[in-house]
């Protein structure tokens, strides 16, 4: 019996890394989109109204973001990151606001729309989504999100769902890109066939809602 408990301690142990990886993996793993992304810093501070002397709402801190994030005063699952991949110094919270001065309110919950402020003098962790996808998507590549329906998982000829349609997806397994123009990207899909597909997809909606993110995998 001690030597089972043993074994039962030593797996959680081991098993409590796989917490510090987060991605969205359906439409609906992203509730709040606002106008993009901040990746986060090492430590910050979460404040209820954009000055330093209002009220701390949280504080973050972990030691090394290339290893399991070590938490001095909030959990690190409590922070709804839309993307955390520690290998990759990534944590994405989604900005709803930014008046230009450093400031971003962020949302802190995903469920619930609970935002805060975070101070950040560093304009390059701030991007739109067309900048996030030409950022990790260039290099990673692009991924469907799970909960697409078929006729959502379609390339067509132009950037227009009346165009000719030239392929449906059915296991896209590697989508690179070139170029993005508004809400289409001009993509190159494999699938089951092992034959490329190019065509134009529909990225995001017209809600601003997207329908793909980052991979943040080599591809082969």
């Amino acid at each position: 019996m001690k030597k089972l408990l043993s074994v039962l301690i030593l797996f959680v142990f081991l098993a409590l890394p796989s917490f510090a990886d987060i991605l969205p993996l359906s439409s609906k793993s992203i509730q709040h989109y606002g106008i993009g992304v901040l990746n986060m810093p090492k430590n910050y501070t979460v404040y209820q109204y954009p000055y330093k002397e209002a009220k701390i709402l949280k504080e973050v801190s972990y030691d090394n973001i290339r290893k399991t994030a070590i938490v001095n005063t909030v959990d690190m699952r409590k922070v709804h990151y839309v993307a955390f991949v520690p290998s990759e110094n990534v944590a994405l919270l989604t900005v709803d606001l930014n008046p230009g001065n450093d400031w971003y309110c962020v949302f802190l919950n995903q469920q619930t729309g609970e935002t805060g402020w975070v101070y950040n003098e560093n304009k390059q962790d701030f991007y739109t989504y067309r900048q996030m996808f030409y950022k990790w998507g260039k290099k990673y590549g692009i991924r469907l999100f799970n909960d697409l329906s078929p006729e959502e998982k379609v390339l067509y000829s132009k950037e227009d769902k009346t165009s000719k349609v030239v392929h449906e997806l059915q296991y896209p397994k590697y989508i690179t890109f070139t170029v993005i123009r508004g809400n289409w990207l001009l993509a190159t899909v494999n699938d089951l066939t092992k034959q490329p597909k190019v065509g134009w997809f529909n990225w995001r909606n017209d809600d601003g809602t997207l329908n793909m993110f980052p991979n943040f995998k080599e591809q082969p």
